[in-house]
Formats: C-alpha cells, structure tokens, sequence
C-alpha cells in the first residue's frame, strides 16, 4: 500500500491515507486526486495524494468503507450502468429491434451518464464554505 500525507480543504484535518495506487472499491480516483469522505467532517472531498510519505505523528485512515464515497453513491454510478446493459438485451430479443439501438446506443447513455455523475461529485466535493458564502475552489 502507498501513504500520502493528506489535508482536507474544509476542516484542514491532516492524516495519512493509505490506498492502492490504481484501484479503489471506496474513492473515485480522478488523475492525481480521490474523492472521498474526511474522517473528521464526514464531508466528500477531493484529496490531491500526491504527497507521498507517511508522518508518524499524524492519524492514519485507509481507503475503507469508514472514508468510502457510500452505497448510495455506487448504485448512482453502477445502477444506469447495469440497467442500459440489460436493456438491450430485452430490446433485441423480445421486440426485435435493429442491433445497432439495441446495443451501442443504451451503453452509450450509460457511460455519458457515469461521466456525468463523476464531474456532479467532483464539482461537488470542490465546494467550501468560506465566511458564509459559497465558494468554488
């Protein structure tokens, strides 16, 4: 596993994070950034994880369910994902429809979909309250 000395942006917590560098089954890891829970405000964030290294004299959270993005969140992202997938399947063999409607265009609207839902959480975890007013970072 790999540690990464993390801050997040809206309580200024600090921790070490330890995560598998190119898979995740509780963050959404978006280049050199992961959105994820802050253990200390609960809040979704995305945390750069470029900081390699671990301070001992920090807490450490791993990438579990305690900092996971949520079921609910999954089945956001999964649930169009499987149901334009099965879809086709009835559309093809139950009423006979041409291949090309049938397959390539409900994956499609599928992936736009999960594309879509990504960008919504990470602009979502990029906002902070700063003084009162709402502030894009």
């Amino acid at each position: 596993m790999t540690t990464s000395i993390v801050e997040c942006p809206h309580c200024h917590y600090k921790f070490n994070y330890e995560f598998i560098p190119s898979a995740s089954f509780y963050s959404i890891r978006l280049g050199t950034q992961r959105i994820f829970k802050c253990p200390q405000c609960k809040d979704l964030h995305a945390f750069n994880v470029t900081h390699f290294g671990m301070d001992p004299s920090l807490p450490t959270h791993g990438d579990n369910s305690e900092t996971g993005v949520g079921g609910r969140v999954l089945a956001l992202l999964f649930g169009p994902l499987i149901a334009l997938i099965v879809i086709p399947y009835i559309l093809l063999f139950v009423f006979g429809v041409q291949f090309i409607f049938a397959f390539i265009v409900p994956v499609v609207l599928a992936l736009v979909w999960i594309f879509a839902y990504i960008a919504y959480l990470y602009r979502k975890s990029h906002r902070q309250l700063s003084g009162g007013e709402l502030v894009v970072s």
